[in-house]
């Protein structure tokens, strides 16, 4: 047994007695991304060198950035996020994430002599430090510029040394020095086809859905807004249990941080019993540079507000949880408005028992601010129903390969709108439904409204109950599928 799978153990084994999940505080385990997040990585490079994260080194020269290395491994490896600057939104800037310790890039400005502006994986939280602009190049690179400092980041290739190639921003124009390249690193979790399914589904199945509200939507109903990851863990895992008795075999959630899945998965293991994998997709933005475009190729992941402790949680999206014997999970990102979230899409597979699950988030329907004013991302209906194509296009996919599918999710559309959603019943059931032909409608799932939705393939019998936990502002949704 590996050192952090006993880590992984042991706290489960505290949090069955105290009901309190601690994730030990060292290195990237207590920092980073959970090692199922499907978050894209990228690699920098400039010079022919990619950039270095010194993670090895002490004092105030750790994590230090270096351009310097001909391979790429976790040190050279960084994922983008953007948070929210008020009165510009998310897109505007992104800040890097390193690998290795999990740590945002600062842009060390008070630090003076020949490594003022370095750049260093070290940050718990971001802020202006953390920030930077994408400035395209007429050659396809990009400069990098300092929301701290206003300069750009440069690459200091005539330093010597354990300085040399080091990172710091600190010039007013764009040399080759300050020309980076970003080159993803893998794919959004697996980049292979799932293994065949050992066997076909059959026998009693169990799936539910909850949008935990856990950061987006200040009403008073949801518990979770700015909750801590151990929190949110504790919370969804202990209701879950109350409210359903027993362990479904998986959990589709949305609107949840990525540093609370770890602690979730050991808490569902503690109050729900057996093993569990919850996996991770991230919402992105599309980059907007600093000339005011959208980007084509380059999208940050949306960061989590701050807990009311002060503590990062790391970026939003949504997670499914399933049996521990999963190995093939991968994310999506489905068409979505230009300038607005770039919802998310995510899958896994249990080869023996030969279920896919696929849980997704789609784009907001229409509604109106408290100003009056339109705030639904897409009000008409029009990327909803290029969402639910996709969404079926991944499920035809994953059915073709021998797998039964269920998916579902919070599909952000109501029962009066529900023809958007069209290619997802074709061919299949929604648990709400009576029977395969049956209206398409169900309980309410948030308010009056059903949003929340849960497919399987027509001819088992339906069973569909709608719980509330009363720590969002969604119900959850169960369906009980017997073949």
């Amino acid at each position: 047994m590996n050192m952090r799978r006993l880590c992984l153990l042991l706290v489960a084994v505290l949090a069955a007695v105290t009901g309190v999940v601690a994730l030990p505080a060292s290195s990237a385990f207590a920092a980073s991304a959970p090692p199922s997040s499907t978050g894209q990585r990228w690699a920098l490079k400039v010079n022919g060198l990619y950039v270095a994260a010194e993670v090895n080194d002490s004092g105030a020269q750790n994590g230090k950035l270096r351009a310097r290395s001909t391979s790429v491994g976790s040190w050279e490896t960084f994922s983008l996020h953007t948070d929210n600057i008020s009165g510009v939104g998310y897109g505007t800037t992104i800040t890097l994430r390193n690998e290795e310790n999990g740590l945002y890039v600062t842009s060390e400005i008070s630090t003076t002599g020949s490594q003022a502006g370095m750049l260093r994986a070290r940050g718990t939280n971001t802020g202006s430090w953390e920030r930077f602009y994408v400035v395209p190049q007429s050659d396809g690179t990009y400069a990098l510029k300092s929301a701290a400092n206003g300069l750009y980041v440069t690459a200091e290739f005539n330093y010597t040394g354990g300085d040399q190639g080091l990172l710091r921003a600190r010039s007013g124009t764009v040399g080759s020095w300050e020309r980076f390249t970003f080159e993803k690193v893998g794919g959004t979790g697996a980049t292979t086809a799932p293994p065949a399914p050992a066997v076909k589904a059959s026998g009693r199945h169990d799936i539910a859905s909850w949008n935990l509200c856990a950061n987006n939507n200040t009403s008073a109903a949801c518990k979770l807004q700015y909750a801590d990851a151990d929190t949110v863990a504790s919370g969804v895992a202990g209701d879950l249990a109350g409210s359903l008795g027993h362990r479904p075999e998986a959990i589709f959630f949305q609107e949840i941080c990525e540093k609370a899945v770890k602690p979730l998965e050991l808490q569902l293991e503690s109050r729900l019993g057996g093993g569990w994998d919850v996996r991770f997709a991230p919402t992105y933005y599309k980059v907007v540079d600093a000339d005011g475009s959208t980007d084509p190729t380059l999208m940050a992941q949306k960061s989590c507000m701050d807990s009311t402790s002060g503590t990062d949680r790391g970026s939003f999206g949504i997670a499914l949880a399933v049996k521990d014997t999963n190995t093939w999970y991968r994310g999506y990102t489905l068409p979505s408005p230009a300038g607005k979230e770039q919802r998310p899409a995510l899958c896994a597979a249990v080869p023996e028992d030969g279920t896919v699950y696929c849980d997704a988030h789609l784009s907001s329907g229409h509604y109106l601010d408290s100003n009056g004013k339109e705030a639904g991302d897409d009000p008409d209906g029009t990327k909803r129903k290029q969402q639910a194509a996709q969404l079926r296009s991944i499920v035809d996919g994953l059915e073709s390969a021998g797998y039964t599918a269920f998916y579902g999710g919070d599909l952000n559309t109501t029962t009066a709108d529900v023809s958007f959603l069209d290619t997802l019943y074709s061919g299949h059931q929604e648990c709400g439904q009576a029977a395969p032909d049956a209206a398409h409608t169900g309980a309410p799932t948030d308010g009056n409204n059903k949003i929340d939705y849960i497919f399987g393939p027509v001819g088992p019998s339906y069973g569909c109950e709608v719980v509330d936990p009363a720590l969002s502002d969604h119900r959850v949704i169960h369906a009980t599928v017997t073949f």
